[in-house]
């Protein structure tokens, strides 16, 4: 058992301070990697996490201060500290109202002691049973592993290394490959809607798929699921190698290096492998990623809608399983039914996914490689703000939110580009300031078309013409204000003198002239 702060609390030394709980903060159940004093305000600069950080009441109240009460816990939290541990015995013998108010804003947790104990006996004490309890850890998890491995050591297919993990752990277990189909099961049937744990299985090169456990018993902890993969992985990675166009389909799927936009050599590499997977240069894509509550529960769902979406001629999908998390795209060979019947037609397919335990992220419509592999950057950056089960999320409705969090103005402005209107659409300035005015006007046709001195017909002819190059109706009411809105940010940048990421970094944008 890990030290909490709340059996920090319960320690005999410090049950002698009487200890106080201030604000709770994120909870007294987290864990306490170390207990020590220190009063500098830069403190924070030295911590790498998990502290219970005791200091004097009176250095809360110094005149010397140079950070506010605000400014010092905010750093506290943002270095990860579990609980700020004050003494109020002398001189400062109540919490002060603002570090109170600070506490309370930053979500730190907070803890007054109300009598005298040196601070050298509160953190022997603690630091002692923390490390008491790590070696004991530590011996558990090395007893587990020893047993995993040996119990592998002879086995001769991928059942027999599900069997073994059911005896080990006496759960019921499951294992999927990298296609995201049941490769092995042991210990009898899951029950529905029991908790599991899902486990990676990550091969040197390539995924090699995942592994799911009961957990009625026991529960995994990280570090017990860190070891169970690395020793099953590279076994079942022995009879469940999905080769090369796995390793293939996950490097599309991870999206650029930068997080933002494809670089020209991304871009070839990518096309170069879409070519080796089959899909044509004339593809259009929709990438996706599901994140899953249970594979066992879940991926039957997944299953049907991709034969329903490939049973239509043209169609086609490609995806790769890893852990819990399963990214591809869906496809369709050519673009006869335009693009905006192809958006719904994926849309469709995916919003049945949307059941409580799948978690569905999407992308907009890619027309090309590097729209396919910047789709990914968005996917995967909405995908990290955690799981909301049973919601489909695409990332233009989240592009607004990605570009308030960056602190980096021209960072913000790409990749808000990047994930709405596209290059494409900043290099016509006959759309940017035809969604410009559209915008001005909030959306009203008949006073876009007076701002712009055109007919109304000639205005619908331009939005059906972004329609078709990126997929976004203008009778999308969300969809299309996050549109107009990003036209507008990319209208100011430009005219700002802002630089762009487009095929070349720090390039100024230029139009040149166009008309329809």
């Amino acid at each position: 058992m890990v030290v909490t702060i709340e059996g920090a609390l319960r320690d005999e030394r410090f049950r002698l301070a009487l200890p106080h709980v201030e604000v709770e903060g994120a909870g007294l159940g987290r864990p306490v990697r170390w207990v020590f004093t220190n009063e500098r305000e830069d403190v924070a600069n030295f911590l790498s996490g998990g502290e219970m950080l005791v200091i004097e009441g009176s250095a809360l109240t110094r005149p010397d201060r140079s950070m506010t009460d605000l400014q010092y816990a905010k750093s506290l939290v943002d270095a990860g500290v579990a609980a700020l541990v004050v003494e109020l015995v002398e001189g400062v013998t109540a919490m002060p109202p603002r570090m109170l108010d600070a506490a309370r804003r930053t979500g730190l947790t907070l803890v007054g002691l109300k009598a005298r104990v040196p601070f050298v006996d509160l953190c022997q004490s603690v630091n002692t049973a923390i490390v008491r309890e790590r070696m004991s850890f530590q011996h558990e998890v090395d007893t587990m592993s020893n047993a995993l491995r040996e119990g592998l050591s002879h086995v001769n297919g991928i059942d027999a290394v599900a069997g073994v993990i059911a005896g080990l752990f006496g759960e019921s277990v499951a294992v999927f490959d990298a296609d995201g189909l049941l490769a092995a099961e042991a210990g009898g049937p899951f029950r529905a809607g029991e908790p599991t744990v899902v486990i990676a299985l990550r091969g040197r090169p390539r995924p090699v798929g995942a592994l799911e456990i009961s957990c009625r018993a026991s529960t995994l902890d990280d570090e017990r699921r860190r070891a169970v993969a690395s020793i099953v992985a590279p076994v079942a990675a022995l009879h469940l190698d999905g080769g090369a166009r796995v390793g293939m389909i996950r490097h599309l799927t991870e999206g650029p290096a930068d997080g933002v936009h494809a670089t020209a050599a991304e871009a070839g590499d990518a096309h170069a492998m879409l070519d080796a997977l089959g899909f044509a240069g004339s593809c259009i894509y929709m990438p996706f990623a599901l994140r899953f509550r249970s594979l066992v529960e879940g991926l039957d769902a997944v299953s049907t809608m991709i034969e329903r979406f490939c049973a239509r001629r043209g169609c086609d999908v490609a995806c790769v399983l890893e852990g819990d998390v399963m990214a591809g795209w869906l496809s369709a060979a050519d673009l006869s039914d335009g693009l905006a019947e192809f958006s719904g037609r994926c849309l469709d397919a995916l919003e049945g996914l949307g059941g409580d335990g799948i978690y569905v992220v999407h992308g907009k419509v890619a027309m090309d490689t590097v729209a396919l592999v910047d789709g990914f950057a968005g996917v995967n950056d909405v995908l990290r703000g955690g799981a909301r089960y049973g919601e489909v999320v695409g990332t233009m409705a989240a592009a607004v939110d990605r570009f308030v969090a960056t602190g980096d103005m021209d960072e913000a402005v790409r990749t808000l580009i990047v994930r709405t209107i596209g290059h494409d659409v900043l290099d016509s300035p006959m759309l940017l300031d035809t969604l410009c005015a559209c915008f001005d006007n909030l959306d009203n046709k008949t006073g876009a078309c007076a701002q712009l001195g055109i007919r109304r017909q000639t205005l619908y002819n331009r939005l059906d013409k972004v329609t078709q190059m990126i997929g976004v109706d203008h009778n999308d009411p969300r969809d299309w204000s996050t549109l107009l809105f990003a036209a507008k940010i990319a209208e100011a940048w430009r005219r700002a003198g802002g630089a762009r990421d487009g095929g070349g970094h720090g390039q100024s944008v230029h139009h040149g002239p166009e008309t329809m």
